[in-house]
C-alpha cells in the first residue's frame, strides 16, 4: 500500500492510496442505525472545514468515508429499511 505523503508517488498513486485510506470503513449491525446518522452528519461538516482551510486530502478522505458507509454499507443494516429517522430523510438529502 502507497502512503499518500510520499511526494515520490504518481499523482495516480496518490489519489489510489487516499481513495483506499477512504474506502476503509467498517459498519457494526449492533449500533443502532440513529448513530451512524448523526455521526454522519458531523463527517460533511468536518469534510467541508477541512475543504474550506485548503486540506484537500484530509476533505477528500471524510467525503469517500461518507460515502462509502452510506452508499456501500448502511443500505444493508438489518434497520436500514425499517428505519424513519430525521437524519436518515437529511442525509439522504445531501447525498
Amino acid at each position: 500500500m502507497y502512503d499518500h505523503a510520499d511526494v515520490s508517488l504518481t499523482p495516480d498513486q496518490r489519489v489510489r492510496a487516499l481513495t483506499k485510506k477512504g474506502s476503509a470503513v467498517d459498519m457494526n449491525e449492533a449500533v443502532p442505525l440513529r448513530r451512524y446518522f448523526r455521526s454522519g452528519m458531523e463527517v460533511i461538516r468536518m469534510a467541508h472545514v477541512y475543504a474550506e482551510e485548503g486540506s484537500t486530502e484530509h476533505a477528500f478522505v471524510l467525503y469517500n468515508k461518507y460515502i462509502t458507509l452510506f452508499i456501500e454499507k448502511l443500505p444493508k443494516h438489518p434497520e436500514y429499511k425499517l428505519c424513519n429517522i430525521p437524519e436518515k430523510k437529511e442525509t439522504l438529502r445531501v447525498t
